[in-house]
């Protein structure tokens, strides 16, 4: 059994497992993907709720099937999870977040402006957008983590600033 955080990760396309790579030597990532037939390197394959029941859960979803995948996970998020979004835009993710997920969980937007092919020698110095959805404390806590366990340049910014 791991003594990392659990960290549920739903997606596992080509940024979901660069997302994986990165983040596993600090949780236990489990991920979800309808096409995710086993375990490897970087995540135990679990279902959709064991996924969504962790205290961290990233959505690396395409942003078509975004509202779809809220409203099956509403039901199974913990009080207290942090969601986490990767998606590219985020005014409408921000407002699909707060208008299907409880008010029981916190939110933050995330858009990381690299990807598999630009991360490929590692993700120092790269950029990423962090955007406050629910809570500007966890806003500034992810943002924190993210330059001091990945080294990333992080700018915080609003989705509407974001998306302009």
């Amino acid at each position: 059994m791991s003594s990392k955080p659990r960290l549920g990760l739903i997606g596992y396309g080509a940024f979901g497992k660069l997302t994986a790579q990165h983040l596993s030597a600090h949780f236990d990532v489990r991920a979800y993907d309808p096409l995710l037939a086993a375990d490897d390197d970087y995540v135990t394959a679990v279902s959709l709720e064991d996924a969504a029941a962790c205290p961290v859960v990233i959505l690396a979803v395409p942003v078509g099937v975004l509202e779809q995948t809220l409203v099956q996970i509403a039901p199974m998020l913990t009080a207290g999870a942090l969601v986490i979004d990767v998606g590219s835009v985020k005014v409408k993710p921000a407002e699909a977040m707060l208008r299907l997920l409880p008010d029981h969980v916190r939110i933050v937007g995330t858009h990381p402006l690299f990807g598999p092919q630009s991360a490929k020698d590692g993700l120092a110095g790269l950029r990423i957008a962090v955007c406050e959805v629910r809570g500007a404390k966890d806003a500034r806590r992810t943002a924190a983590w993210c330059r001091k366990m990945l080294a990333l340049k992080v700018f915080n910014v609003t989705p509407e600033d974001h998306d302009r």
